[in-house]
């Protein structure tokens, strides 16, 4: 009986431990892959991406050649571009939950900083 108690909490801790994002490496051409109209890999790079490939003093072209044009479909400041990172929808038409790269730029189009913002309702 202890033997199959065992077996059980290690099941556990595998399903546990499997669920959540898989990181991965930044891939320019799975980073504008869209599918049902979702991006699939943005969550999973996104990381990654901020980690070893934006830059503060980038310029706006630079930007735009890495990771394609900004999603601004909103009223935002200025000089302030988004990339949407991932949309959850629930079972309503409203998002419940949203991830957006946000990125500041400077009045010369240079990046200035750039965050994750996550809303959830």
């Amino acid at each position: 009986m202890k033997k199959i108690t065992q077996i059980f909490f290690i099941l556990i801790l595998f399903t546990i431990s499997s669920c959540g994002i898989k990181e991965t490496k930044f891939d320019q051409n799975k980073w504008n892959k869209r599918i049902d109209g979702f991006y699939e890999y943005r969550e999973n790079m996104v990381n990654d991406l901020i980690k070893n490939h934006l830059r503060k003093g980038m310029t706006y072209k630079q930007l735009t050649n890495l990771i394609g044009p900004p999603e601004n479909y909103t009223d935002l400041d200025k000089n302030t571009v988004i990339y949407n990172v991932m949309e959850d929808f629930g079972w309503d038409i409203d998002p419940v939950e949203t991830k957006t790269l946000k990125i500041e730029l400077i009045n010369d189009s240079l990046v200035k900083n750039y965050k994750i913002e996550h809303w959830k309702k």
